[in-house]
C-alpha cells in the first residue's frame, strides 16, 4: 500500500514550487502550454500535499501525543 503519509512534505513544496515557476515562466514566454503544465503540476502536488495529510491524520489520529 502507498503511504503518502510517510512522505516528507519538503519534496511536495518544492514540486509546488516548480509548478508555480513553470507557470510565471509560461506566462513571461506566452506559452499557454507551459502555463497549462505548471498550473497541472501545482494542482496535482497539492492533492499529493492534502491526501498526504489526510493519510497520516488517519492513522494517528487527531492528538496523538
Amino acid at each position: 500500500m502507498l503511504m503518502l503519509g510517510a512522505i516528507p512534505a519538503t519534496p511536495v513544496y518544492a514540486l509546488m514550487a516548480f509548478g508555480f515557476v513553470l507557470a510565471v515562466m509560461g506566462h513571461i514566454f506566452r506559452d499557454y502550454r507551459i502555463v497549462g503544465i505548471g498550473i497541472a503540476v501545482l494542482f496535482i502536488a497539492t492533492a499529493l500535499l492534502i491526501l498526504g495529510a489526510y493519510q497520516s491524520y488517519q492513522d494517528s489520529g487527531p492528538l496523538d501525543f
